[in-house]
């Protein structure tokens, strides 16, 4: 090939000079375009520059700055443990073992690495399997995540939710070959214009019409399709997580004894498990229909130009893919970090909600605003620098996958056609021209969508992370509770570590659990002091409840009391006194078995069947729970509301004075307002709890300051009707007056030591 000589040189230098002067001319001539440019180029550069100068932005700026290099550092750390690792692992076992490294056992390599035995092998390929690492990212972790997870939405080939997937893959399909049929008939409809042929224009027309019905049904199927996955998701997802989170008391645990360290539970629950399953069931479609749509147009491109031209171009989107990769911030571990501030703020308004009444009688209305402008003034902050670093990279993510590869896209699509020496016709040359633009611009742009299914699945990583961590800490509250219990780990030092998932619903994802170690967590004691929950609670066939050298500490690790011995007969009531926060209720919590005692064994009845759950230990408050129901369901609760029971309802109520409720309202017992809150006083509140009470019959009953705002001449009948009943109680009260109800009187010292006096009642009586 010859040199390319001066004067043509300088020939192709005039003629681009030429072509940029041209474009520069047409771009100055069009005075709209260029004023509207300017002035928002203008405005967005303003309003950038004023937020990268607010202090909070530019903090944030700078702990993202230094997360980087800290994500960096510990890679690099990561990389090098495991090289060293490797070369002392290989060194020691040669020693130990007096050969040569080359020739040490694989299996001694692993044993003598995780410093176990055979005996303890399972539990440390259990800790290695189990991810280390919390930040949301599309890695392996995240793979195995969503495996896991996908096995708890799709259950079987046979499931509505497998089939709905079907029906969605064969739509898919339908409208990648109607996009076919409808380029190629844009290509015959110019070449009909172009030979003005009447009787081909409109059986193109014809065509298209029937294309187009089909096109819009085909594509209204696919966005109800994915509505309807994202429902069944749903659904299916959320029984899961009700159906863990709502036994075993995993619920009380995780709010009350902070056991896996699940903050906004609820925020997860709502708003996070259905933003996984849009963003999952939507990304399906988003990336089959790309991927297939590039595989028939290139296909059918192929034929009419070659392969040649399509390599350079889809190369390029491979090229430009890996750099947008390569640059793009870790949006997965933000968008975790959005939604976990997003649930502090609803948090606290439903803080807000909760305490009104508290709030309005001490007028903190500006102090709770003050709270809440500083909760919102923190998620708007990170909002806004999160859009920013959207807007940042967009701009990178629009010119590559848009703009410059329609660049490149046109040389391709037009140098065949270029340099076409065949004796088509005109004709059909722009017949074939058009078909082939609009099947490029259809591959160009699904791989356009492909690339943009890495920031996709960075959405998707950081819903799933949520949702993985509000899993993983409900099944180590399962663990941590079935370890104790069935004295799963023999080695008291390995108290409260997980020893595997359990419980879960389908033996599929128990088996998946096992075999990837996904859902355990590290820790899980409930924070006792000095314990690991050694004390005993047994079952007897004698009547009565004894409490034997019982120590109780709260899950902050606070001593409550220490060493308690205590016997009731059944009907012999126990007074509780004690100054606040002595921990009065700590001793029937761990009856009821809601907390572990640190030590001490407690002997209650023998109830066919009974377990913690079931253990017939009431509960009333001092400001009783209210159901969302109707009066009914006030009265039967936990029990499903039953007309058949009305007259026990009816009887509960009337004991306690409130059957006016009953008499008064057409409705009756079916009244269901809309918050049964708002409609009692605090008084009425409490008899519907002794009426609560009442209607179950408990053997045993907690009543912690019950009727405290209930009139003192109606205490006397309440508690004889106690023992009407068969019901013993253990009175929790400041008022000294309910002490002649009793036979029994303990009291907390709240000294710190766990000190306590129990003295037996003169007199005391029903």
């Amino acid at each position: 090939m010859g040199v390319m000589s001066k004067p043509r040189r300088a020939g192709y230098a005039r003629d681009l000079a030429d072509v940029v002067a041209r474009v520069a001319g047409d771009y100055a001539r069009d005075k709209r375009l260029c004023t509207a440019v300017a002035v928002g180029f203008t405005g967005l550069a303003a309003y950038a520059h004023y937020m990268t100068s607010q202090p909070a932005i530019a903090e944030q700026f700078h702990l993202v700055q230094e997360e980087a290099r800290a994500r960096s550092k510990a890679k690099r750390e990561r990389r090098n443990h495991r090289t060293g690792s490797n070369v002392s692992t290989i060194a020691s076992s040669a020693a130990r073992n007096g050969t040569p490294s080359s020739s040490a056992p694989a299996s001694d390599n692993e044993d003598s690495k995780h410093g176990v035995g055979d005996g303890g092998k399972a539990l440390a390929e259990a800790k290695v399997a189990a991810p280390k690492r919390k930040v949301a990212a599309v890695d392996a972790t995240f793979l195995k995540r969503m495996a896991f997870i996908l096995r708890i939405v799709i259950p079987g080939i046979t499931s509505r939710e497998a089939m709905l997937l079907a029906i969605q893959t064969v739509m898919l399909v339908t409208r990648s070959f109607i996009s076919l049929r409808i380029a190629r008939k844009g290509g015959d409809g110019l070449q009909a214009v172009m030979e003005r042929s009447w009787k081909k224009f409109f059986m193109v027309l014809g065509d298209f019409f029937v294309s187009g019905v089909a096109a819009s049904v085909v594509n209204s199927a696919l966005k109800y399709l994915t509505n309807s996955i994202t429902v069944a998701f749903r659904q299916r997802l959320t029984l899961y997580v009700h159906a863990r989170y709502l036994s075993n008391r995993a619920y009380y645990r995780a709010a009350v004894l902070r056991v896996g360290n699940l903050d906004n539970a609820d925020q997860r629950i709502v708003e996070d498990l259905n933003q996984f399953c849009a963003t999952a069931s939507d990304l399906f479609a988003r990336t089959f229909k790309p991927l297939l749509d590039v595989v028939l147009s290139t296909h059918r491109m192929g034929e009419s130009m070659g392969y040649s031209g399509l390599t350079i171009l889809y190369s390029y989107f491979f090229l430009s893919g890996a750099v947008i990769r390569a640059v793009s911030p870790p949006f997965s571990e933000y968008i975790a970090r959005t939604q976990k501030l997003e649930g502090d703020f609803r948090r606290m308004h439903s803080r807000l909600i909760t305490h009104a009444e508290e709030v309005a009688f001490l007028d903190g209305a500006r102090r709770e605003r003050d709270i809440l402008d500083a909760k919102l003034d923190k998620t708007t902050t990170w909002s806004s620098f999160y859009f920013y670093l959207q807007f940042k990279q967009g701009v990178i993510d629009q010119y590559f996958v848009k703009y410059f590869a329609s660049m490149i896209g046109w040389p391709v699509l037009a140098f065949p056609f270029l340099a076409d020496t065949s004796s088509r016709s005109a004709a059909e040359i722009a017949a074939r021209y058009r078909e082939s633009d609009t099947l490029i611009q259809s591959a160009s742009s699904s791989i356009g969508d492909l690339m943009m299914v890495y920031k996709k699945l960075q959405r998707l990583a950081g819903f799933t992370a949520r949702v993985m961590d509000l899993l993983e800490a409900v099944d180590s509250i399962h663990d941590t509770n079935e370890t104790r219990t069935a004295g799963a780990i023999e080695d008291g030092s390995n108290e409260g570590e997980d020893v595997g998932a359990v419980g879960s619903v389908g033996t599929m994802v128990r088996e998946y659990e096992k075999r990837t170690g996904l859902g355990k967590l590290d820790g899980g004691k409930m924070g006792q002091s000095g314990g690991s929950g050694r004390g005993v609670i047994a079952s007897s066939s004698e009547e009565g409840v004894r409490f034997s050298g019982v120590t109780v500490y709260s899950p902050d690790g606070r001593l409550l009391v220490k060493e308690v011995n205590l016997t009731l007969a059944p009907g012999e009531n126990l007074f509780v006194t004690g100054a606040n926060g002595a921990g009065k209720t700590s001793l029937f919590r761990v009856l009821a078995g809601l907390w572990e005692p640190t030590a001490g064994t407690i002997t209650r009845p023998d109830v066919a069947g009974a377990t913690d759950e079931s253990f017939q230990v009431f509960y009333v408050p001092q400001k009783p729970y209210l159901v969302s129901g109707t009066l009914r369901d006030q009265v039967m609760y936990p029990l499903p509301g039953d007309p058949e029971r009305d007259d026990e309802v009816v009887e509960a109520l009337s004991r306690v004075n409130l059957g006016r409720f009953v008499r008064t309202s057409p409705e009756g017992l079916d009244r269901l307002p809309h918050d049964w809150a708002d409609v009692l006083s605090g008084g009425e509140k409490q008899r519907v709890g002794l009426a609560r009470l009442y209607f179950h019959k408990p053997a045993y009953a907690v009543l912690d300051e019950a009727t405290s705002a209930i009139n003192p001449d109606e205490e006397g009948a309440f508690y004889s009707h106690l023992g009407t009943l068969g019901i013993t109680a253990f009175s929790i009260a400041h008022r000294l007056e309910l002490k002649r109800f009793h036979h029994q009187h303990l009291h907390f010292h709240a000294d710190g030591t766990g000190g306590w006096t129990l003295e037996r009642i003169k007199g005391g009586k029903r």
